[in-house]
């Protein structure tokens, strides 16, 4: 079999009901002749340019494996949909592995979950360091500030001259 992916856009005006009616309807049409991979939901986004007059769309990615009569089928079928502004279907591999690729995609989750863990972890660790780095700061400003009865007695150097001072105005 060969391995597809099909991007298809939605009007945005659509229900979540409607959206999920429609999506569920072409996987239905994959999983009649081939088997599907995987269904990746994009959600709203804005289009480069209008599309019949809509400025946004709902950006879906249908993954699966099938016959090119299958592929057809569907493209058919996105054609017919009044939902649909655009789709593009493309051919990733000629011959493919079924569980391989669901297994890659596996992978592909599990990488992009402990990414998001990592940069979250290093987001905390960031946060907690500039949290000590005030506190530390905030504590120095307190010790290097005079309390107010040092502040009020005058030190002794500065009311007497200093010696080379003293010395130069004699000669």
């Amino acid at each position: 079999m060969r391995r597809y992916e099909t991007i298809f856009i939605l009007r945005p005006d659509q229900g979540e009901p409607q959206r999920q009616e429609t999506v569920k309807r072409f996987e239905g049409i994959v999983a009649s002749g081939g088997e599907l991979i995987e269904t990746d939901e994009w959600g709203l986004r804005d289009l480069a340019y209008r599309i019949n007059g809509e400025r946004r769309g709902y950006y879906v990615r249908l993954d699966y494996a099938a016959d090119a009569a299958v592929m057809n089928e569907v493209e058919r079928n996105l054609r017919l949909h009044d939902a649909v502004l655009r789709y593009l279907s493309v051919l990733v591999d000629k011959e493919t592995d079924v569980a391989k690729a669901r297994e890659d995609v596996e992978a592909r989750k599990r990488r992009i979950a402990e990414a998001r863990a990592a940069a979250e972890a290093r987001a905390q660790q960031r946060l907690a360091a500039a949290a000590e780095a005030e506190h530390s700061a905030a504590a120095g400003k307190e010790a290097a500030e005079p309390s107010s009865e040092q502040a009020e007695q005058p030190s002794e150097e500065a009311e007497a001259p200093s010696t080379s001072e003293s010395a130069g105005k004699q000669d």
